[in-house]
């Protein structure tokens, strides 16, 4: 396309800028370089394909602000076609942006005359760092006063390279003297910070004759060069070193005369003070002469076994020295069979160690130890040791001897329990348990010997009639070597046998009696009787040391309804027979003599009766190992033996008692 007048320069004269841009056919705005001037559009030349386009609204284009709200956007009212040029000449805008800003690092002293810089030359914040070059203003372009706060930048200090450690004593500080009004440097040790205190060494001093000094090294912070310490005593009085030594801003030595620190002072606080008056003070520091400090507490030091093999420590360290502590016993004494000994473990302990005596009875030791360091300063602590009595239980089911050990001038306990009763058959009665003896602190003679029988069951009947009597079981005889002349011959009495279903009706008597039986020809409604205890009070005794109960009755409610009775046992008598049930067994009774005072074992406990057919649910026998019923009068179901060793009685019907026991704990 032809120009209208001369085409457009490719480049400018005076002050301006070119823009060069392509139509694409569908693009209608165009970013400028630099900003337009403040006259708008009427002072831009554009031209598209080499014509001059003329501005505004309802012309070819608009000039207005692009995305950063900056005069540089032109809007055409319809897009230039595909391949167009476009040329923009923007008249002396890059000239004015070189006016207006300053590149970094470009004015240098030669720049500036001499006091070119005045308060009224600064505008608020504009100078920064980067503008300057190197060595650009020294005090001949300055004019006095030009600089004050308001025309400093935060980058004249906050551009500085940071100090990260702590100011040393020599670093220079700039501070505001107010009473001269000036500017003033000082070193950082003069400034007011507090002094602290972290620890001194030692905590304990020894006085020996009390001759000579003790030195003492006080570590902390902010030290004051002229920096000094000193003591107050126990009643607040100040007490000075004799030398102090600042040796650096987080240590100071002192020295003091022995003398002037006596215990009685103690416990002693330190002080450091600086010059400015401010201080430093940890209470209760030092010691003088101090004594052994136990690490152990005081009281019991534990419980141990008779005849076991023990060590226990205690232990205390020496606070003044690497010595080691040592004990001495000073009361009381260690239980028999325990010695003392000391090492040089941790700074002292004393080793209490041996096989502990079995006492009589259990027993507490009280005593006191003394501690005794290297300058004979001493602690005494009071402890205790328990030694527990060990039992040893010795169980017959046999007849025996027992041979009384050597010293033993008391046996522990006794249980002697005699053979359980045999039942009855067919409807019958339950046998009766052994009578039961327990006899605590029976006294034996050291040494000798005693004699033991152990009972044995009876015999339940095998065809109708009453069981067998257990046999008795005995502990000691009248002439026997080991029994004392106070201690009883223990005799329980075997239980008594249950009663028959045809003959014999009634239980039997025993140790605990055996039930009665359910009678076949006795009128409905009648009963037969139990046995009663023949377990009595042992001679001399108070009657709480023997045990044995009555059986129940057994009753006939009608027709083939026949109830035996429960045989009795040593903690209650047997059940009686109701309608509808027999008699279960009475309960024995429980004693932990069999494994030193562990576990509780139920002993002589009564057979259960029998019912006359086996369309009853059978009854149990009583706790302690009475025989449980069967289911009369079948031969393939009959009742339950008495547990052996446990003097029970035997189950309905034709149950055996079981044999008994003798258990000697010492």
């Amino acid at each position: 396309m032809a120009y209208i007048g001369s085409p457009p320069l490719e480049r400018g004269t005076g002050l301006f800028s070119q823009d060069t841009f392509t139509g694409d056919g569908s693009t209608t705005t165009f970013d400028l370089t630099n900003i337009a001037p403040d006259g708008g559009g009427n002072e831009l030349q554009v031209f598209v394909a080499n014509v001059r386009q003329q501005e505004g609204t309802s012309n070819a284009y608009t000039l207005g602000f692009d995305g950063s709200s900056e005069l540089k956007r032109i809007t055409f009212t319809s897009a230039p076609e595909a391949g167009e040029p476009i040329f923009v000449l923007n008249p002396g805008t890059r000239n004015a942006q070189q006016l207006n800003v300053v590149n970094d690092n470009t004015i240098t002293a030669a720049k500036l005359q001499s006091n070119a810089i005045t308060t009224a030359k600064i505008t608020d914040a504009n100078v920064t760092q980067a503008k300057l070059a190197a060595d650009v203003i020294d005090a001949t372009k300055l004019a006095d006063d030009a600089v004050s706060e308001e025309h400093l930048d935060v980058t004249a200090i906050t551009g500085n390279t940071e100090l990260s450690a702590v100011a040393a004593a020599d670093d220079v500080l700039l501070v505001f003297d107010t009473s001269s009004g000036t500017i003033k440097k000082i070193q950082a040790s003069n400034i007011n910070s507090a002094p602290t205190i972290t620890s001194i060494s030692p905590t304990s001093a020894l006085t020996g004759d009390g001759t000579g000094n003790h030195t003492f090294t006080i570590t902390g912070t902010n030290f004051n060069a002229s920096a000094q310490a000193h003591f107050i005593n126990a009643s607040g009085a100040e007490v000075t070193f004799d030398t102090v030594t600042r040796n650096s801003i987080t240590q100071i030595t002192g020295v003091i005369a022995k003398s002037s620190l006596p215990s009685g002072g103690e416990p002693y606080d330190i002080v450091v003070l600086n010059p400015n008056g401010q201080t430093a003070k940890k209470r209760n520091q030092v010691n003088i002469d101090q004594t052994p400090v136990y690490v152990t507490a005081a009281g019991s030091l534990g419980t141990i076994a008779g005849g076991a093999f023990t060590t226990i420590s205690v232990n205390a360290t020496d606070p003044e020295s690497a010595g080691n502590v040592t004990f001495e016993l000073q009361s009381g004494s260690l239980p028999a069979g325990l010695t003392l000994t000391n090492t040089a473990a941790e700074g002292g302990t004393a080793i209490i160690s041996g096989t502990a005596t079995n006492p009589v009875a259990n027993t507490t030791s009280n005593f006191v130890l003394r501690a005794v360091d290297a300058a004979s300063n001493t602690t005494s602590r009071a402890f205790a040791i328990t030694v527990n009595r060990t039992y040893t239980q010795t169980s017959f089911t046999s007849s025996g001897t027992f041979a009384v050990p050597s010293g033993t001038t008391a046996l522990d306990a006794v249980l002697v329990v005699a053979g359980g009763g045999g039942a009855g058959a067919d409807h019958a009665g339950g046998g009766g348990a052994g009578g039961l003896i327990f006899m605590p602190s029976y006294p034996v003679t050291p040494g000798g010997t005693i004699t033991v029988t152990v009972g044995c069951g009876g015999a339940g009947h095998p065809t109708g009639g009453r069981g067998s009597t257990g046999t008795d079981s005995v502990f000691a005889a009248p002439t026997d070597p080991g029994k004392h002349p106070t201690g009883d011959v223990l005799t329980a009495k075997g239980g008594g046998g249950g009663g028959g279903g045809n003959v014999a009706y009634d239980g039997g008597s025993g140790g605990s009696g055996g039930g009665g039986s359910g009678h076949g020809t006795n009128g409905i409604g009648t009963t037969n009787n139990p046995g009663a205890t023949t377990q009595g009070t042992q001679s001399g005794d108070s009657g709480a040391y023997g045990f044995g109960n009555a059986g129940g009755a057994g009753v006939r409610t009608g027709p083939g309804s026949l109830f035996g009775g429960g045989g009795g046992g040593a903690g209650a008598a047997g059940s009686i027979g109701t309608p509808g049930q027999c008699g279960a067994g009475g309960i024995g009774k429980a004693y932990s003599i069999a494994d030193g005072g562990q576990t509780n074992v139920y002993y002589a406990g009564g057979g259960a009766g029998a019912h006359y057919n086996n369309s009853f649910t059978p009854r149990p026998g009583g706790q302690g190992g009475g025989g449980n019923s069967g289911n009369a009068p079948s031969d393939a179901n009959p009742g339950q033996d008495g547990t052996a060793n446990k003097g029970g009685g035997g189950g309905g019907s034709r149950g055996d008692g079981g044999k008994g026991i003798i258990i000697v704990r010492y």
